[in-house]
């Protein structure tokens, strides 16, 4: 087997880890990608949205980016694009008006004296926006994509029991902007998920939005032809919930183990980013010029069997559990 897919594979053991085998959404995920990729020939530098590139990192790493030809990837902002022989420029974006002024002066002021062969490509995540598209227009830029074609990125699989769709606006758009968008793109995830796993047979649901995404999916189901699913269903039961029927819950403090690195340090797309000085070595006479600067990275999924164990804990329950795990580990060390 390819290292690389190897790799891939044991990075998301945490996806099979429960009921329902969620490696199948990011590999059907993984597929779209990968096709998209191989439709623009040659070696590729992507910019990227900074919002979509922790979505992103948990459906493909850099080695899969890299085995398709991408050899640069950088921030989109203002101004040109940094200096890259590459032939394929691709834009990563959310559909947002004002990332398609940034887009169209990236281009505006490339050098195309140097760079006479280079292609431009846009992607749309999660959905390709007609607005954005007359918006590059105007600015004199829509020609210049040889691709425009959207990623539809809605259900993103975090855990082996977790979906999110990472649209932490949500709530103000539904209920203050009356922007039912992201009603559309859940409806569309969840379409996503029965043509994978099977048509839910029983859909519940409390509220006004749940009722909006679910004659969605009803519709969609019909704009398909209504053919019937011939997988058999992994989930019995869909149940929908407004976030405004519990409006408390968001409000009160975590007290599980996870809960409490997330109240205090903030866990985004399953990462964790704590403070340098909690690394630093604890030796005497240690000085200060070797201590680390930057903050350390973490990981947090089920792949890790001991975090697993205690994720979901309270964490008055952590202490004894952690006791028995160290003093088996001390145990099996004297054994050996």
């Amino acid at each position: 087997m390819n290292p690389a897919v190897t790799r891939s594979l044991k990075m998301a053991t945490h996806l099979s880890c429960g009921r329902v085998n969620l490696n199948v959404l990011r590999e059907a995920m993984r597929i779209e990608l990968r096709e998209f990729l191989d439709k623009c020939a040659g070696s590729k530098a992507i910019v990227w949205d900074e919002y979509l590139t922790g979505p992103f990192g948990l459906i493909a790493q850099y080695s899969l980016l890299k085995e398709h030809e991408v050899e640069k990837m950088f921030t989109l902002k203002a101004g040109p694009l940094p200096s890259s022989d590459v032939k394929n420029i691709i834009f990563f974006v959310r559909p947002k008006v004002e990332l398609m002024d940034i887009i169209a002066e990236n281009i505006l002021r490339e050098d195309k004296g140097r760079f006479t062969q280079r292609d431009f490509h846009i992607l749309f995540v999660p959905r390709r926006s007609l607005l954005c598209e007359q918006r590059l227009k105007e600015l004199g830029v829509l020609g210049s994509f040889h691709h425009r074609e959207e990623y539809r990125l809605n259900l993103i699989p975090f855990d082996g029991d977790l979906l999110s769709m990472e649209s932490e606006n949500a709530f103000k758009e539904c209920y203050l902007e009356n922007d039912q968008t992201t009603l559309y793109h859940a409806a569309k995830g969840l379409t996503t998920l029965q043509a994978l796993y099977g048509t839910i047979p029983q859909i519940c649901g409390k509220g006004e939005c749940a009722r909006h995404v679910a004659n969605m999916m009803i519709r969609m189901k019909r704009e398909l032809g209504g053919s019937n699913n011939q997988i058999t269903p992994v989930f019995d039961t869909l149940l929908l919930l407004d976030r405004n029927v519990d409006l408390l819950t968001p409000l009160a403090t975590q007290l599980t183990y996870e809960g409490l690195i997330d109240e205090v340090y903030g866990i985004q797309n399953s990462n964790v980013k704590l403070p340098p000085e909690k690394f630093a070595p604890k030796k005497q006479g240690e000085s200060g010029k070797d201590l680390p600067t930057e903050p350390k990275k973490l990981l947090l999924n089920s792949a890790e069997e001991l975090y697993a164990e205690i994720r979901d804990k309270n964490f008055n329950a952590v202490g004894s559990v952690l006791s028995k795990k160290a003093k088996i580990i001390s145990a099996a060390f004297e054994v050996k």
